[in-house]
């Protein structure tokens, strides 16, 4: 998984990192107390073993410094990828489950006329733009237990789209944006208008199988 290989690099990245030899001098300089003459029937090599022990400390110190804040960005990274995932899997189950739509509508503001139990408004997103993708309704749902929007889309090659919406909560606000490919779609994620937005849709753009219109067929 792309995370995986994220942690390798930089586990690789701050092993390779060990404080300078220039910068062990300097740090030692600041921490050794001014220098006294020494009697002249005391040992060349007296505080030197002292010095070296601080230089020892200070290398020491830098090394978990380094290797905590690794620790903390390793932590990080793979918090907000599993979210991301997470998010991205739960779009495409309930795109796959092709769930009723509740409210038929073209429009967005009629939309939010009629789903007055949503704490926010639909947007038409500046990325789906109306002449290519065609809003056909929407139901309630939810996203990582918040209330969300489920729209449903079709572009002119009749491809089925599922679209999310909801508000960027602080747990959503740090999810980036960017596309995975899970169980045979390609999964989008974008912030619009205060909002999260995930499409799911077919990989290539190639014709989805219509099994959502046999479905309503047959009921």
């Amino acid at each position: 998984m792309p995370e995986q290989r994220l942690d390798q690099h930089l586990q690789r990245f701050y092993a390779g990192k060990r404080p300078s030899e220039d910068c062990l001098e300097r740090l030692a300089a600041l921490t050794e107390p001014p220098q006294t003459p020494a009697p002249k029937d005391t040992a060349p090599t007296a505080g030197r073993r002292p010095a070296k022990a601080r230089l020892l400390g200070i290398a020491a110190t830098l090394l978990l410094i380094i290797l905590g804040s690794g620790a903390l960005l390793l932590q990080h990274n793979r918090h907000h990828a599993d979210l991301t995932w997470l998010v991205a899997k739960e779009i495409a189950v309930n795109h796959n489950k092709r769930l009723a739509i509740e409210f038929p509508a073209s429009d967005y503001r009629a939309l939010n006329r009629m789903m007055s139990k949503l704490d926010f408004s639909s947007v038409g997103s500046s990325r789906l733009p109306v002449e290519q993708y065609q809003l056909l309704g929407g139901r309630y749902c939810s996203l990582q237990g918040q209330l969300a929007l489920q729209l449903k889309l079709k572009d002119r090659a009749g491809n089925r789209y599922t679209l999310y919406q909801t508000p960027l909560s602080k747990t959503l606000a740090v999810i980036p944006e960017g596309e995975q490919l899970i169980d045979g779609l390609r999964i989008t994620l974008w912030r619009e208008g205060g909002l999260l937005l995930g499409l799911a849709g077919p990989q290539g753009g190639e014709k989805e199988e219509r099994k959502e219109e046999k479905d309503s067929e047959n009921q």
